[in-house]
């Protein structure tokens, strides 16, 4: 049936296509919608009432405890305690008159007290704001001179009290306790209308209520009408919960409740679910009608696009059919009425030739390209058809002068490990492409070249300029910015000063691909150029006398430790006059050359590490006096050397080859072997009778041990650790360290930390 429906045009299908699958999607986001904004709305609802609720308990709180200090003022106030506590021996109307105009200063100072009574039960006397005096016995309130006499509370608290058919918020002072025996009492009445307004902040246009209850369940406080309040006193509230719904009548309120810890009263604030559902219903129309008009505005735009679009290719089709004709292949398939299908096979031919050809084209032209430009590399100097070519099948030369740049992968050895040659290849082929397409973003023209190792190099057309240095340094960064995020690779970059096609460039490419080691050396991330090349070299020969540093060397050779200490004194007598920093460099400079001549890497792992460990010397005599009693060490050891056999000087150089080298993951037999050149079954047979465990062992011992040190000392992360040790990645780093200790190294270095 759906194929008798369904249009013969393809825009007319597609068109019918889109227009269902538009109206479910908008039908599925309207409903999807309004039900969220109607969720959104009622949850709005419930934290507008708990702000409300909290800014009400927070203003209660404070209304009710400044009531309570005026009260104690008014009590304090010398003139009302002299008159209550008159006896009827002392009695003076001069009192009564200073505390008469006491009590009208303070009723014109708070707005919120209705009345304030003065009772003196020695003299059997009432005073009231009214300016009337009173005794008890025709005193117009006697309830609350019974409340005075039989209240138990040890402290102020407010009390509901009616007069005359009006109730009030009365606070007596003081409290009357029962081994208490007060005479003379004030007590304050509270406007329940302004503590309304002013306290509780009702006004007669909100539709949402406020009502008090007291630890009677009784009405104190609140603008709920007579019938409402009477259902809420007989209401069984719920205990636990602070926010419920509760049915009233033709009316759902959602309740929120908080209580006043002072009073121990229970504030309840109701708002009207049918206020807010009649705003939610409201809107929800208008984003129906909205999606409504919307989906035809769509509908309308699918089809103007469909028939503009989608028509001429329909046309398109139709011509093919009718110039390739019946006898088609296509025609006894299934897709004989598939415009597409009629397109798509009248092209293949044709596209599969044409890219044919054009990739045997690209492919010749792409070899030669890249082996011309390996070969400008690593000559001395170019040849004519080299620089022919370069400058007509490239834009390296287009401006006269040219960049060399090269981009060198971190840790190469893992790389290796990780993937195989077609994945490697496939990324720096990648890497070429990255670095390519970042360099034309900054306007630079760029042509890589792949070595099919660690690094890549690339042909920047550059100008002179000074400005363009700043530049390409920055488009350089960008390259290393991007590699790291699309290919998750850590890279070292070198950048070259502008150069002609006349320059050496097998010297620069060396020379570049040194800095690029850099890093390795001063763990700075950024693009170097041949200043720090320049400036390292510097550095690194800064007014030091080579001539006594191989003396010093010789003299350890010749195990001469009388002209090693004179060697040494003449070397470092200079340094006294240089700065701290300069004298650091040249200590760092001396100590790296002497571990390096006797293979002493026990202590440091590059020049980083001799730099930091200098700072824990206060003089030049403590660093002197150490680096001298470290080189007898070493004249001591080779005398001891000298003095063993074959075998045991075989097995020391292999322990410490293998301590030199712990940190390379790619330490293998093979090195150790080829390094005391042996064979590789004889150094393993040599190592075994020694020390009665394999190469192999000792290896992976070492490594755990050195861990161990690490997780205990340092607060390195558990990567830069598996590094340091060795391991190649930290899946094989924790499942030997657990074999080895029976714990992860986590637990091991949260055991140390406890203990």
């Amino acid at each position: 049936m759906w194929s008798q429906i369904k249009p013969k045009k393809m825009y007319l299908s597609i068109f019918l296509y889109s227009c269902i699958a538009v109206s479910l999607l908008t039908l599925v986001f309207t409903m999807f919608l309004s039900q969220q904004f109607s969720r959104s709305a009622m949850d709005e609802m419930d934290k507008s009432n708990r702000d409300k609720m909290k800014q009400v308990v927070q203003s209660s709180e404070f209304t009710l405890q400044k009531l309570r200090q005026f009260a104690l003022r008014v009590y304090s106030d010398e003139s009302i305690a002299l008159w209550m506590n008159m006896d009827i021996n002392d009695y003076s109307p001069l009192a009564l008159n200073k505390a008469a105009t006491s009590v009208r200063e303070f009723m014109s100072s708070e707005p919120f007290i209705h009345g304030i009574y003065l009772i003196n039960f020695n003299i059997d006397q009432i005073y009231t704001s009214e300016s009337s005096l009173y005794t008890t016995k025709d005193f117009y309130d006697p309830i609350m001179l019974n409340y005075i006499k039989s209240q138990k509370t040890p402290y102020l608290q407010y009390v509901n009290h009616e007069v005359e058919g009006e109730s009030f918020l009365t606070l007596v002072v003081p409290a009357a306790g029962p081994n208490q025996n007060y005479q003379g009492f004030v007590a304050i009445l509270f406007s329940k209308p302004l503590l309304n307004v002013n306290m509780l902040q009702i006004s007669e246009e909100d539709q949402n209520k406020i009502y008090i209850e007291g630890k009677n369940k009784e009405f104190i406080l609140g603008n709920t009408d007579p019938a409402l309040t009477k259902e809420l006193m007989e209401m069984d509230k719920p205990t636990a919960e602070q926010n419920w719904r509760w049915n009233s009548g033709n009316e759902t309120w959602s309740i929120q409740r908080e209580r006043l810890p002072i009073e121990g009263w229970n504030v309840y604030h109701l708002s009207p679910i049918s206020l807010w559902q009649a705003k939610v219903t409201k809107i929800r129309i208008e984003i129906i009608g909205s999606s409504i008009f919307l989906l035809l505005t769509l509908l309308l735009y699918l089809f103007w696009q469909s028939y503009h679009s989608l028509k001429p290719i329909s046309d398109l089709a139709y011509q093919i059919q009718s110039k390739l004709g019946k006898k088609h292949p296509i025609v006894q398939t299934a897709n004989a009425n598939n415009e597409m299908a009629w397109i798509h096979s009248s092209f293949h031919s044709l596209v599969e030739k044409i890219e044919q050809l054009d990739l045997s084209i690209k492919s010749s032209k792409a070899l030669v390209k890249d082996d011309f430009l390996r070969q400008w590399i690593l000559n001395s100097k170019s040849s004519r058809p080299i620089e022919e070519f370069i400058r007509n099948q490239t834009q390296i030369l287009i401006t006269g002068w040219f960049r060399m740049a090269v981009i060198r992968l971190e840790s190469y050895g893992r790389f290796e490990e990780q993937f195989d040659f077609a994945s490697r290849k496939s990324l720096r082929f990648a890497l070429g492409n990255i670095m390519t397409e970042v360099l034309a973003n900054h306007g630079y023209t760029a042509e890589t070249v792949d070595f099919g190792s660690d690094h890549i190099v690339a042909f920047i057309s550059s100008s002179a300029s000074e400005e363009d240095v700043a530049q390409a340094i920055g488009a350089m960064e960008d390259v290393k910015i991007q590699i790291s995020r699309w290919l998750k690779l850590e890279v070292h970059a070198a950048v070259s000063s502008v150069l002609d096609v006349e320059e050496n460039l097998q010297i620069i490419y060396t020379q570049l691909y040194e800095l690029t080691l850099m890093g390795f050396i001063n763990h700075e991330d950024r693009v170097f150029t041949f200043e720090d090349l320049e400036r390292y070299e510097r550095g690194k020969d800064n007014d030091l006398d080579e001539a006594l540093l191989k003396q010093v060397i010789h003299s350890v050779q010749l195990k001469n430790d009388k002209a090693l200490e004179g060697y040494l004194d003449q070397l470092t007598l200079h340094m006294q006059e240089l700065s701290y920093e300069e004298c650091k460099l040249q200590l760092t400079h001396i100590i790296y050359s002497i571990i390096k001549s006797f293979k002493n890497y026990k202590t440091f792992q590059g020049m980083k590490s001799i730099h930091t460990f200098l700072k824990q010397f206060a003089t030049l005599g403590e660093v002197k006096s150490w680096l001298y009693q470290e080189m007898l060490q070493i004249i001591d050891q080779h005398r001891n050397k000298n003095a063993s056999n074959r075998k045991d000087e075989v097995a020391a150089e292999m322990i410490e080859y293998v301590r030199n080298h712990l940190h390379n993951p790619m330490l293998s037999v093979d090195d150790i072997a080829a390094h005391i050149s042996m064979s590789v079954n004889y150094a393993r047979q040599i190592f075994k009778d020694h020390f009665h465990c394999s190469l192999s062992d000792y290896i992976t011992n070492q490594r755990i041990e050195y861990a161990i040190k690490l997780l205990a000392t340092t607060d390195w992360t558990i990567a830069d650790i598996t590094e340091q040790s060795g391991f190649q990645t930290k899946s094989t780093f924790f499942s030997v360290f657990k074999r080895a200790t029976g714990m992860t190294p986590n637990q091991y270095r949260l055991e140390k930390s406890i203990s």
